[in-house]
């Protein structure tokens, strides 16, 4: 009998893939650490728009936030849609949680893939410590 010792999926919420572009040293190392370990990282399809804003607000030309959008994704950020099904799903823990759909999305997806939730939203942390995610980072 052979057993797998694969570590589960990730997924990593905007607020994280922001620190890291922004080389926030905790973020940086703890990616690295899961690009070290061959974890798989996902986000859902709203993350690119989501962390774009998040870089322009920050002020970052957009010619450098295209940039930075590239270096996640070949830092292995892949987007995993959940369609029109996974949407339904996040506006139910949306609306149990008081989240956002958007943030629900997050949620759902790691649920979705028996994953775990990297976020540094408070509120995101406690709903999925609630429906039993772990969190590959404190918030």
């Amino acid at each position: 009998m052979t057993f797998s010792t694969a570590l589960p999926p990730l997924v990593a919420d905007a607020s994280v893939a922001v620190d890291a572009v922004l080389a926030e040293p905790d973020a940086v190392a703890a990616w690295t650490r899961w690009v070290e370990t061959d974890r798989i990282l996902l986000a859902p399809p709203i993350a690119w728009p989501e962390i774009a804003q998040a870089l322009l607000r920050r002020g970052m030309p957009p010619a450098d936030v295209a940039v930075r959008l590239e270096g996640l994704e070949l830092a292995g950020l892949e987007t995993a849609d959940r369609g029109r099904r996974g949407v339904a799903e996040a506006v139910v823990l949306a609306a149990r949680h008081h989240l956002s759909v958007y943030d629900a999305t997050y949620l759902w997806l790691a649920i979705d893939v028996d994953g775990e939730l990297a976020t540094r939203d408070r509120a995101l942390a406690r709903a999925a410590s609630d429906e039993g995610v772990p969190l590959a980072l404190e918030a």
